[in-house]
């Protein structure tokens, strides 16, 4: 097992616990298996307690080449469109930070181009107009963008791809989550839950979209393979959003007495579901998600009575993470070029290190932003 970087997580699970960690930063254990693991250890790293964390000091990067004043990095993300994206932006930004104090950044930008991907483009050659070193993009389209990311990697910027990734080899690394895994980890624990057979329905994100799909591929060949006796009644594209799955489902619920189980592959989807279920007067069935706030909140309250669920982890802290393996490519540090996060879903047992019932639904876990950050984003005071 090869180690690439350890990073110290800040643990936020009381704000006591925040002010005595506040120089630390994460420990993300990025091992080898097949292709370079970046590992989110649930209990133990992500949101376990600080006292059987480990507390390694922030990484030191080597900065023999660093230029006077540092290096200028930009986040080029293309959409601000849901709570999860606005996190990941704001995680960033807060590492962003916390390097310029260190001397190690000098400047930075974040760009944001509304799903447009001719807009996504033009931000591209921009940031290579003003000269800057590192790039961490998340790509509205994974091809569209490929001339962009050869230009930028031409002039010597180093390129790292994350999120929705690009079809490209010539970056200086990638940093994604197996979203075909997400979804075979979801139907496999859909499929163990109904005993291998009932009828179900999946509900996913956005139609085309690449990650999308492959959350979609990975539930439907594990179904076929290994639960030939569960039936998809339905499969419902509805862009991770509350308001258009909740109108699915409620189609679907009045279209269907006898639907066992529902193969939600994320985002507010879930929710909606439930509320959907109980608007109907109808019994909760095991219902998958993801790790949004309000779903983990609506499933704590519910587990009491028998509710469970299964929710793979798409980390916000992602831009955050590659800026890091930006940082550690442009000095010269150890690294593998192709970076995959491991999927370690929330589950009734560890539940409770993730769900934060004092922070609003749009919330998503885990996280590395403090906790004034949190409460002013999230807390009882953030729609003031």
């Amino acid at each position: 097992e090869n180690v690439y970087y350890n990073n110290t997580i800040k643990n936020n699970r009381t704000k006591n616990v925040l002010e005595e960690k506040s120089m630390k930063k994460r420990v993300i254990s990025c091992l080898v298996t097949g292709c370079l693991a970046l590992s989110m250890m649930a209990t133990s790293v992500w949101a376990g307690d600080a006292e059987t964390a480990d507390t390694k000091e922030a990484k030191e990067f080597d900065m023999t080449n660093v230029p006077e004043g540092g290096y200028t990095v930009a986040l080029c993300n293309f959409s601000l469109g849901n709570t999860w994206r606005v996190q990941m932006e704001k995680t960033f930004e807060q590492q962003a930070e916390m390097y310029k104090e260190m001397g190690l950044i000098k400047e930075y930008y974040t760009t944001n181009s509304d799903g447009d991907t001719s807009q996504q483009v033009s931000d591209m050659q921009d940031l290579v107009t003003k000269g800057v070193d590192i790039i961490c993009l998340t790509a509205a389209s994974p091809t569209a963008l490929i001339p962009a990311v050869d230009d930028a990697m031409d002039a010597g910027v180093t390129v790292i791809s994350f999120d929705a990734g690009v079809d490209t080899d010539n970056v200086t690394a990638s940093l994604t989550v197996d979203n075909y895994d997400f979804g075979a980890k979801d139907a496999e624990w859909l499929g163990e839950q109904l005993d291998g057979k009932g009828k179900i329905v999946i509900l996913a994100g956005q139609a085309g979209s690449k990650n999308a799909e492959l959350r979609v591929q990975g539930a439907q060949e594990i179904l076929e393979e290994k639960y030939p006796d569960i039936e998809t009644i339905s499969l419902n594209y509805c862009d991770y959003d509350y308001a258009t799955a909740k109108t699915a489902i409620e189609s679907l619920l009045s279209a269907h007495d006898d639907i066992d189980g529902i193969l939600s592959l994320g985002g507010a989807m879930s929710r909606a579901c439930i509320d959907a279920l109980e608007a109907a007067d109808r019994e909760l069935v095991p219902i998958t998600g993801e790790a949004n706030n309000g779903f983990l909140k609506m499933w704590k309250e519910r587990q009491a009575d028998g509710f469970t669920s299964c929710c793979p982890i798409s980390p916000s802290t992602s831009g955050a993470d590659a800026l890091d393996l930006g940082l550690t490519a442009i000095t010269g540090g150890d690294f593998e070029k192709v970076n995959v996060y491991d999927i370690a879903p929330v589950t009734d047992e560890t539940l409770d290190d993730f769900v934060r019932v004092d922070l609003d639904d749009n919330y998503w876990a885990p996280t590395i932003l403090n906790e004034d950050t949190l409460q002013e984003m999230y807390g009882s005071g953030a729609a003031e």
